[in-house]
């Protein structure tokens, strides 16, 4: 794990858009091995707690959302598909070929397409804000703090987001 996660959390961290994140009381670059020994956790601790869980929630209340996605417009996509095959039966069965059965079986690709887009988008998502949850609790964990937070969801008639937290940060003598 690299030095800066730690260095995310604190409230020493000085940031230098030249040589990087700095140590505010060496102003140095972090140089320490497995824990740094003059780390604060304090507000900069529990803004990263909220901004990680609050994100990493997020992602998991679009799935309902997503896999709807996917179904919706796979039935779009079969319906165009079962169509076009339909209609090309109809056609050929009285003796004309036409051409129109494959472009209607061709449009079907574009909502399978369509359907599966949002799939990828939140996978990512996922892999990415479960990567930044699973580092945020392996370092609560090497400093012995653990966590317990309830968000509330909120979005108004726009479609604005906005969160409600309750954290309570424990400190334990067990450390990992």
């Amino acid at each position: 794990m690299e030095q800066t996660q730690h260095c995310k959390l604190c409230d020493h961290k000085i940031v230098d858009y030249m040589t990087g994140t700095l140590c505010g009381l060496t102003g140095k670059k972090p140089d320490f091995q497995d824990k740094c020994g003059v780390i604060k956790l304090e507000s900069e601790f529990k803004e990263q707690i909220e901004k990680v869980n609050i994100e990493y929630e997020s992602v998991l209340k679009t799935k309902t959302d997503t896999i709807g996605h996917i179904i919706m417009y796979s039935v779009i996509a079969l319906a165009l598909f079962i169509g076009g095959f339909l209609i090309g039966k109809y056609v050929f069965d009285r003796g004309v070929i036409s051409t129109v059965p494959l472009i209607i079986m061709g449009i079907g690709l574009g909502p399978l397409a369509i359907a599966f887009a949002p799939l990828n988008k939140y996978l990512t998502d996922l892999k990415i804000a479960k990567k930044k949850k699973d580092t945020l609790d392996t370092l609560c964990g090497k400093y012995g703090y653990h966590y317990d937070i309830n968000i509330v969801h909120h979005t108004d008639s726009l479609g604005n987001k906005s969160y409600d937290t309750k954290l309570n940060i424990r400190k334990t003598s067990n450390t990992y």
